[in-house]
C-alpha cells in the first residue's frame, strides 16, 4: 500500500483529530474513506442536474429532440444523401480483366 504525505495548518489538523476520535477511527481510515467517496465514478447524467441546478442553468426545452434523436436524423440525411449521389453514377468496375488478344505484347 502507497503511502501519501500531507500537510494541514494547526486548525484543520486539530478539527481532523477531533473528528476521528468522534468516529472512533484512525486518520487514515478517514481520509481513504473521503477519497473513495470524492474518487468514485459518478453517472454523467447526475452531475449535469448538479452542475445545471448550482450555476442556475436552465432546463433544456422539452420539445427539443434529444441528441439520440437528433443523431439518428442527422445520421438518416447523410445516408440518404450518399445513397443519391453513388445510385445517380453508373458503378465504376473494381477490376479491369484483360481480353485475351487486345493490348499488351
Amino acid at each position: 500500500m502507497a503511502a501519501l504525505s500531507l500537510r494541514l495548518d494547526p486548525e484543520l489538523e486539530m478539527r481532523l483529530t477531533q473528528e476521528v476520535r468522534r468516529r472512533n477511527t484512525t486518520k487514515t481510515e478517514f481520509v481513504q474513506a473521503l477519497l473513495r467517496q470524492a474518487l468514485e465514478p459518478r453517472d454523467p447524467v447526475d452531475l449535469l442536474y448538479a452542475l445545471r441546478s448550482e450555476h442556475g442553468l436552465p432546463e433544456p426545452h422539452p420539445e427539443a429532440p434529444d441528441a439520440t434523436e437528433k443523431s439518428r436524423q442527422v445520421k438518416a440525411l447523410v445516408h440518404k444523401k450518399v445513397q443519391g449521389k453513388y445510385s445517380a453514377q453508373p458503378a465504376a468496375p473494381l477490376l479491369r480483366v484483360a481480353e485475351p488478344g487486345v493490348g499488351g505484347s
